[in-house]
């Protein structure tokens, strides 16, 4: 039960002034501000906001960088009735795209904007003929270095809990912007929530790099802490983004207890460790360290655990959450100060509506997946079928949830709020899922799933094998599901971040082949170099992007000179020996299904881009040719076409 009806209340007239927020631009520009302090200087905004006309039930699109600036403006919104929007300022095309969009969806709205980067906006949309768009949005928008905060402070309102707070436009927003709406009442009941499950006294330090326009930024790591009167430093995100080891080194001389960080951000901060890990680190202080916002791989908690405790990181901190837009933040958390617990499963039993088979080390290939705890106090979590039916412990299925902390739904958008959220108030998270011993297990989202013959199967699976390749490293390759135009089946795309030479990429392609299929018998037949990858602000992959530029053409240039260049690369191979007429007729055979590759008669079919369907139809062709002589099976006992052959022959003799 939260102390609190509104977020309002959260910033009393007399809030302490103990209590504050530091704001780290870099090593040596910090900016401290008292709780206290930060409700006078929201007065002021909020003064001059309304001397521009802007007022209670209006909106106001935040697009600032300045964390300070965005703090200030998003509590004189709050102070007085005004719905804040929060954006990720960027400066990239499908940054501006996402602004103007959401700036057409509100009829009411203004955009708080600073200078430099209105400047920028005017640039795009000049390119890109937009004129009379970027006009509507110019004559809108408010540039925070020009606003009066010198005049008189602003007449502070009484919401309602029921009163919509914010709107939180989902990080990964394209096309038609979606954009959650959240009350008073489901950030108070959220933030109370999350902040017992930390366990927060006001004797933590928390330190902080996730964007404020991101929900695990602004409601975990500041509108949280606000409330439970914890003191908070936010790191600027690009200086992480930049000085990665910066992080740990702050969390040392800060004494902080309490971090954060997407699995990402873990990868980002151990790669730069690797080329030169600090010195004089104390990481004692830390109690807990929140892992959550995207798909959480318990290896890489375990390496950084384990990279840090030389440093003095204790073995348990690390608190792997799960959480969504539409929960407000946080759905639910495991126990303190345990280790994280996984399960290994067995791929093939992941289907809807099936009991999961868990699988000891060793036993054959598994994925491994962490429990994420017990929905929080006041919040249902179930799992049901593809009709809405209830599943049992341990069946994989959608993962629905339902509390106060629940959205009722999208801005100005009946049509998609109905298709997510039943009459009685339970949401359809997208999520896939189980309980599991009454503890949350997410295997991934319901849109991301691929299906190959039938099979199911996680792209982050197939990322993490992927980066087995040398050359390829984390969070810089995505697997997606893509389809054929023709028959309207799914293949496998693996998409891999390269800005060399094609000719480069060609032994990287081969090699990734043969590691997937090796894994897992699945071909990925389509393997794309990309120079950009699109990510959320929070880190995630957007894989259906890449999957709709696939599928609207937009690699068909680069994919036909590749295909050129592994062709001649295959014609290329040195000649071997010709073999008996048998395998030469078995090679003829096998050509025709492996266009990528020159196949010889000592050519490993177990060691190449087949998949069991492939293997399924050479199987036939040689059926065909030489009837009733081999099974499938006997392709594995004898993989090379030479041993075929002579399998072949001696069952002729």
């Amino acid at each position: 039960m939260s102390p609190f009806e509104t977020l309002n209340a959260m910033l009393p007239a007399d809030a302490r002034e103990d209590r504050h927020i530091t704001f780290i631009d870099g090593e040596r520009d910090q900016r401290t501000l008292s709780f206290r302090r930060l409700r006078q200087r929201a007065l002021g905004a909020l003064g001059a906001l309304q001397r521009r006309g802007i007022s209670r039930g209006d909106a106001l699109i935040l697009y600032l960088a300045d964390n300070e600036r965005f703090i200030e403006m998003f509590w004189a919104c709050l102070l007085g009735g005004i719905v804040p929007i929060p954006l990720a300022p960027g400066s990239n095309d499908e940054h501006w795209r996402k602004l103007l969009r959401v700036f057409a969806q509100q009829s009411r709205a203004s955009v708080c904007i600073d200078a430099p980067t209105l400047e920028r906006f005017d640039a795009f949309v000049a390119s890109q003929g937009l004129g009379t768009q970027g006009d509507d949005l110019r004559a809108r928008t408010v540039i925070v270095g020009g606003l009066d905060f010198a005049g008189e402070p602003g007449e502070p309102v009484q919401p309602d809990p029921n009163d919509t707070a914010f709107i939180q436009y989902s990080s990964g927003s394209t096309g038609e912007p979606k954009g959650v709406v959240l009350t008073h009442r489901n950030l108070t009941t959220n933030t109370s929530q999350i902040a017992a499950g930390a366990g927060y006294t006001d004797r933590d330090s928390v330190l902080s790099w996730m964007p404020l326009s991101h929900d695990m930024g602004l409601i975990g790591f500041h509108l949280t802490l606000l409330s439970a009167g914890v003191s908070h430093a936010i790191m600027r995100t690009e200086l992480f983004a930049r000085r990665p080891l910066l992080w740990l080194e702050l969390a040392s001389q800060r004494r902080s207890t309490v971090l954060c960080s997407p699995n990402f951000g873990f990868q980002h901060y151990l790669r730069q460790y690797e080329i030169k890990s600090p010195q004089g680190l104390d990481l004692s202080s830390i109690r807990l360290i929140m892992n959550g916002a995207e798909p959480i791989s318990a290896e890489v908690c375990r390496r950084f655990v384990s990279t840090m405790a030389p440093h003095g990181l204790k073995p348990h901190t690390m608190l792997t959450v799960y959480g969504l837009a539409e929960a407000t933040l946080a759905v639910s958390f495991p126990l303190r100060d345990v280790p994280i617990e996984t399960v290994l499963l067995d791929p093939a039993s992941l289907h809807v509506g099936e009991r999961v088979r868990d699988m000891v080390t060793g036993s054959g290939r598994c994925v491994e997946f962490v429990k994420l705890g017990q929905p929080l106090p006041g919040v249902e979590a179930r799992i049901v079928d593809d009709g809405g039916a209830v599943l049992g412990d341990r069946v994989l299925g959608h993962v629905h949830i339902r509390g106060d902390n629940v959205t009722q739904g999208y801005f100005q958008d009946e049509k998609r709020t109905a298709e997510v959220r039943s009459s009685d108030g339970w949401l359809e998270t997208g999520d896939l899922g189980l309980l599991w011993d009454e503890q949350l297990i997410i295997t991934g989202r319901a849109k991301d799933l691929i299906i190959v013959n039938g099979q199911n199967h996680y792209p982050h699976d197939l990322e993490r094998i992927a980066q087995q390749t040398v050359g390829i490293e984390a969070n810089r390759v995505a697997a997606a599901g893509v389809r054929s135009p023709v028959d309207d089946t799914e293949s496998l795309a693996v998409f891999v971040l390269h800005r060399g030479a094609l000719a480069e990429f060609v032994p990287l392609v081969l090699e990734l082949r043969r590691t997937i299929a090796h894994q897992t018998g699945l071909e990925a037949s389509h393997v794309v170099p990309v120079r950009h990858i699109p990510k959320t602000s929070s880190g995630k992959l957007q894989r259906y992007a890449l999957a709709e530029a696939f599928e609207q053409g937009e690699f068909d240039g680069p994919l036909t000179e590749l295909a050129a260049l592994l062709s001649a690369n295959a014609a290329e191979l040195p000649e071997e020996q010709d073999g008996s007429a048998t395998a030469r007729r078995l090679q003829d055979i096998c050509a025709a299904f492996i266009q990528d590759r020159k196949v010889t008669p000592q050519t490993n079919l177990l060691e190449i881009n087949l998949n069991s369907l492939n293997l399924a139809r050479i199987h036939e062709a040689i059926d065909r040719e030489f009837p009733q002589r081999i099974e499938v099976t006997d392709l594995f006992e004898y993989p090379t076409l030479e041993q075929l052959a002579d399998f072949l022959d001696a069952c002729a003799a």
